[in-house]
């Protein structure tokens, strides 16, 4: 918020109606908060009851730090002493109020919304650079940071929670943007953070295993993502949809769609796609494409490689129809970009001619075998993947990680990612349970992920292909409850400066 703004103003929209006492619709507030620590005088303290705090237990708190008014869920408290207004729910009633305090800064932009399992953040970064290539100031919300037109700013949650993602967007307004993409996650869907927002464009760029540690089931997990396409696009948007990964995901998503304009994007499984690319040609250093679409067709050049990214350029493309840019601007300004950090991100030193290092973000089944056989054509020599698996988050995908990993790979390095509060070797030993017992010699273990990196750069050969998967652009590492520094690439390069030149060939097998 920028400037006080009253209490009819903060609660329009608010059914049923609000219950004011000692204060009434014309008093004023000077900010909204949830959190009773950032509370200044004359805010207004939103009491919201989540997974581990119920904010009612703070209302106390935020008063003695001088919240003027205490919004507060009516059967969650009794009587209070105070201005004070009673909402029946609270945490339903938050993402409008976070949209009324900062002025509903989407209603003055363009916005295009991406989910999916794997690909929202490298086509939300597509897109980005599409509009920019149109000339259009624009934000980017998602995993790896929030573009706000001049300036990146780091990003906790792939889709912030309300308070967070209204500010984000003011301010973005405020620079200028006319324009805005969100990558928006099955868990913000579920817990109403992207309400009230209505897209112009949304996409569904993939579907598989995920996050069963949050959702029942995979058609939980799947009815959670359709509601990007059923509750969140306006009536004249657009939804796209990548219908050669996941069919069945994709019908369900385009026909949840409330919009007119519902189109499938397709390399060529589907051949009466409303968006899909002929005339394919790949090559280590990218690929070129005939992409036909409802406003025309284009050839498209990107130095992306494998056929998911071409998913997520066709799935931008569409986004960006529906946000009304010119398809050949888009073509042309993606014919240079490399899409986003810690996405199959290459790693070098000057000096050291190889191994090739990739390190992607990778960190689902099927994210690991399409970033294998993404790499695998321009792989000369042995494929080599470091792997590992979160801990406190669906075990059930571990087997099938290591079993991915290792029947893609030449060489499969069982290590840690984030082991959190769970034992890092059982984690490996889950892992190791999917490797088939014909690829357990070509496997190693390396619980350490620092160490598992440096040996399998020490042990590769120059014309090898080292991918280090799972965290990706992530600089830190979650060990118990402890958050340490720990970039895969910085330790990879810290390993290609060590060394010494080829190894022994007989450490190959």
């Amino acid at each position: 918020m920028t400037a006080p703004i009253t209490l009819r103003r903060l609660l329009a929209g608010i059914e049923p109606a609000p219950q004011y006492f000692d204060c009434g619709p014309q008093t004023t507030i000077t900010a909204l908060e949830v959190d009773s620590r950032r509370v200044e005088p004359g805010a207004a303290f939103l009491a919201v009851a989540g997974l581990t705090h119920d904010g009612h237990a703070f209302v106390d708190t935020a008063r003695q730090r001088g919240a003027s008014i205490s919004i507060v869920q009516d059967d969650r408290v009794g009587p209070l002493p105070g201005a004070t207004v009673r909402l029946a729910d609270t945490a339903r009633a938050m993402p409008l109020l976070a949209a009324n305090a900062h002025g509903r800064p989407a209603d003055a932009l363009r916005l295009a919304g991406v989910t999916g399992t794997n690909g929202k953040t490298t086509t939300a970064h597509l897109l980005g650079t599409s509009l920019a290539g149109s000339g259009r100031l624009y934000a980017r919300l998602g995993t790896t940071g929030n573009w706000l037109v001049d300036h990146e700013a780091g990003a906790a949650l792939t889709t912030p929670f309300p308070l967070e993602l209204q500010a984000l967007l003011a301010d973005a307004r405020s620079r200028g943007a006319t324009d805005a993409v969100m990558e928006v996650s099955s868990h913000a869907l579920v817990q109403g953070r992207a309400q009230p927002l209505q897209f112009h464009a949304v996409g569904l760029t993939s579907f598989s295993q995920d996050h069963l540690d949050f959702h029942t089931d995979m058609d939980d997990y799947l009815a959670a993502k359709c509601r990007l396409a059923s509750e969140h696009v306006r009536d004249d948007g657009l939804a796209v949809a990548a219908v050669d990964p996941a069919p069945e995901a994709a019908r369900r998503f385009l026909d949840a769609a409330t919009c007119s304009r519902r189109w499938r994007v397709s390399r060529g499984d589907d051949p009466t796609a409303e968006i899909r690319a002929e005339a394919i040609t790949s090559t280590p250093s990218g690929m070129r494409a005939t992409v036909h679409t409802p406003m025309g067709s284009v050839t498209l050049h990107s130095p992306l490689v494998g056929g998911f990214n071409l998913d997520n350029l066709m799935i931008s493309l569409g986004l960006g129809l529906g946000l009304g840019l010119d398809l050949d601007a888009m073509a042309n300004a993606l014919r240079t970009t490399a899409g986003a950090p810690g996405r199959l991100e290459r790693v070098t030193v000057a000096g050291v001619p190889g191994p090739t290092v990739l390190v992607d973000y990778a960190h689902t089944p099927d994210a690991v075998e399409r970033a294998i056989e993404a790499v695998r054509p321009s792989c000369k020599g042995h494929l080599v993947v470091v792997l590992g698996c979160g801990g406190d988050r669906d075990p059930g995908k571990r087997p099938q990680m290591g079993r991915v990993a290792s029947t893609g790979a030449d060489r499969f390095w069982a290590t840690s990612d984030n082991p959190r509060t769970e034992d890092p070797e059982t984690i490996v030993d889950m892992m190791l349970a999917g490797v088939p017992s014909d690829r357990m010699g070509r496997t190693d273990r390396r619980t350490d992920r620092g160490r598992a990196i440096a040996d399998a750069i020490a042990r590769a050969h120059d014309d090898d292909v080292v991918l280090i998967a799972g965290k990706g652009h992530e600089d830190y590492q979650v060990l118990g409850t402890q958050t340490i520094h720990f970039d895969d690439r910085e330790h990879a390069r810290a390993a290609l400066e060590r060394r010494p030149g080829q190894p022994d060939p007989a450490a190959k097998s």
